[in-house]
């Protein structure tokens, strides 16, 4: 089937026009052309497209062959009219999938699409046991009901979100601007032939989970300040998280017409994208208008170009250094599935990964904005125009000596634990060796011991070297978990510390400005500039180094005015 062009410069949308039918009737449906300029009436799904395999078919503009996947098969059923056509603007077939510029032009205009419906249709899938029924009293609810519920109905609210928050549209990228732009009117969200809006969703939930989780001592109701930094799996309010951020967002988007890149990405970051490029295009329209033109939509763009294109847009916000602090970089000699160039090694691997695999190298003052530079948002760095090179303002720490790879299980790190200490004490040696090279350094290489790093099997008691009691074991097995994928490292000069896997000896350890963690960096090459021959490295990713997280070297040898700044040269 073909479809006829449409006009981007006037904003052409098509629509979906659903015939009349009852439940069991073949779905027949056709297509009219309009202008968003005009304001149109109809309602837009949000869904989840679900397996491309084995598709039903629909009868479309004619063509009783058309196939579709099967959630948005089930999903036209459920929202057929008996007696009346329905007009609804639906991605999978309003778009002509196979037209990489008309799919281009179309997500552009995806948000306006959104903001413009009356209303979004939260469609998460066919009714479940016991959700006709809890979204029956969801419905009967009103402000002076909810007061009164009783304990059985309250109980039984409190487990339909908690398998709500299970349903694949909760985990979607997209499904996330297709919410928080629905402005038109207030958007529903149905279970089978059952429906009710967001804000009474949420409201009743607000509800119905502080008396709950008030009877579970020690669950915080409360976002974490920073929720990018706290793990779901570290909290029991994954539903309180998922709900409350959307309605957040939303509410925040609705207030202040967007918002950034950066707030966006890392709100979004357990969301999956099967497109790797959706993990910027799908949050484009929830930016505010005057940044969404520095986002290039197309898809037939390189990944990595996308990629490069939002962080360095990211950069000339002034948030760059921090930002990347928490990604898992690509580092060196990465290479896409889709393509074989190698890319950046600066670059974030968005894709379908969560973002702050980094973390676990925070120092605690992170959690409070703390961070190892001249400010967490200081104004440092910027991508050249080619996209792959990243320069940026910072200063040398050390060089690596020696590493120990952690091995991928707890018996294999329990089994390093002696190599290190051994590695420890060399580390004090050189300081005292190298306490005239750099002597304002030297302060920072004893201030932290070792036991902030790895647990020893010992009581922590003055003039005893008792077992560690078995209440040290869950602290320890902790504390082990996050060894495996890492490497303990010394440096030439006697510092110490922990970070990815793949430092080698010989690499850099140097602090961007901006940032909360120092870089691990390796000599690429030298590159003849105009400023003269330059070095250029790839990162390698991020790590601790015991005695300057808390931003102090910064503070007490850059600002001092004991060490000029260094312009890295990153690719």
């Amino acid at each position: 089937m073909s479809y006829a062009p449409l006009n981007p410069s006037i904003q052409q949308i098509r629509l979906l026009v659903l015939s009349p039918g009852d439940p069991d009737a073949p779905i027949t449906c056709s297509t009219d052309t309009v202008s968003l300029l005009d304001f149109p009436s109809y309602e837009a799904l949000s869904y989840v497209w679900g397996s491309p395999l084995d598709p039903p078919s629909i009868t479309f503009n004619g063509h009783e062959r058309f196939p579709v996947t099967a959630n948005l098969f089930t999903a036209l059923k459920y929202l057929r009219y008996r007696d009346r056509k329905r007009v609804l603007w639906v991605d999978a077939v309003c778009i002509n999938q196979k037209d990489i510029e008309e799919r281009n032009a179309q997500v552009r205009l995806m948000g306006e699409i959104y903001k413009g419906a009356r209303p979004v249709l939260v469609w998460l899938g066919q009714e479940d046991e016991g959700s006709d029924e809890a979204l029956g009293l969801l419905s009967s609810l009103d402000q002076e009901s909810i007061e009164g519920l009783g304990r059985e109905e309250e109980i039984t609210l409190f487990s339909f979100y908690f398998e709500l928050v299970k349903k694949p549209w909760f985990t979607r990228i997209w499904t996330v601007q297709e919410l928080v732009l629905a402005m038109g009117a207030e958007p529903l969200v149905g279970l089978g032939w059952k429906w009710v809006s967001w804000t009474k969703l949420f409201r009743i939930w607000d509800i119905v989970s502080e008396r709950q989780f008030s009877e579970m001592p020690g669950i915080s109701l409360s976002l974490p300040a920073d929720d990018t930094v706290v793990e779901e799996s570290q909290t029991l309010r994954p539903v309180n998280i998922k709900l409350a951020l959307l309605n957040n967002l939303r509410a925040a988007i609705t207030n202040n017409g967007g918002d950034n890149l950066r707030n966006l990405l890392l709100n979004t970051h357990t969301s999956q994208a099967t497109e790797p490029r959706d993990r910027i295009f799908a949050i484009r329209g929830m930016l505010h208008s005057s940044e969404q033109d520095g986002i290039t939509v197309d898809y037939a763009r390189p990944v990595s170009t996308v990629y490069a294109e939002a962080v360095a847009h990211i950069f000339r916000k002034g948030q760059g250094p921090a930002f990347l602090a928490g990604c898992k970089l690509a580092g060196p000699a990465f290479k896409n599935g889709e393509q074989e160039e190698i890319w950046p090694s600066w670059l974030p691997r968005f894709g379908a990964e969560k973002l702050l695999s980094g973390s676990k190298f925070f120092p605690p003052s992170t959690i409070e904005g703390g961070v190892s530079g001249v400010g967490g948002t200081a104004t440092n760095g910027e991508v050249d125009v080619d996209l792959r090179t990243l320069r940026i303002k910072g200063m040398w720490v050390d060089a690596v000596k020696e590493r120990i790879v952690f091995g991928r299980t707890m018996e294999e790190c329990i089994g390093k634990l002696r190599k290190i200490e051994n590695l420890i004490a060399q580390a004090g040696n050189l300081a005292e060796e190298n306490k005239e090279k750099r002597p304002y350094l030297h302060g920072y290489k004893g201030k932290e011991p070792l036991w902030r790093v790895l647990v020893t099997d010992k009581k922590y008691s003055a003039g005893t070297f008792d077992r560690a009691p078995e209440k040290y074991g869950e602290m320890y097995e902790t504390l082990l978990n996050r060894l495996p994928g890492s490497s303990f490292f010394i440096t030439d000069t006697g510092f110490f510390g922990i970070g990815p896997a793949t430092i080698e000896n010989g690499d850099s350890l140097a602090i961007w400005f901006g940032a909360p963690v120092p870089f691990v960096l390796r000599h690429l090459k030298r590159s003849e500039g105009s400023n003269g021959e330059n070095v250029v490295h790839l990162v390698v990713g991020v790590a601790y180094v015991a005695g300057i997280m808390d931003g102090e070297m910064v503070d007490e040898v850059y600002c001092e005015d004991l060490e000029d700044d260094t312009t890295f040269i990153i690719q």
